[in-house]
């Protein structure tokens, strides 16, 4: 129980972080949109090449929020996972009588 209470409290801690870099991201895939609109309109050639060219401009835009997000995202639903399991755990000593 003690083990189960810990982990609640450890993704309770990491809620806020998971929250920012939800943010953070989200707002950077935005962000990322816009500037492949604009360099789209402003490229010339075929529509492929005006997408190619404005892709390869903002390839990297916003990969470190991207990154983060996905990294914190994967510790709390790994936690959430260990949560579940201790629950299941619980429940399940209790209808053994343990």
């Amino acid at each position: 129980m003690a083990r189960l209470e810990g982990l609640e409290r450890d993704l309770a801690a990491r809620q806020l972080v998971y929250e920012r870099a939800a943010l953070a991201y989200y707002v950077a895939k935005r962000d990322r949109e816009k500037a492949l609109a604009v360099a789209f309109l402003k490229a010339s050639g075929t529509v492929a090449e005006r997408r190619a060219q404005a892709e390869m401009e903002h390839a990297t835009d916003g990969a470190l929020q991207e990154a983060e997000y996905e990294a914190v995202r994967a510790v709390v639903r790994t936690i959430e996972t260990r949560v579940g399991i201790g629950q299941s755990l619980l429940r399940a000593q209790g209808r053994a009588g343990g």
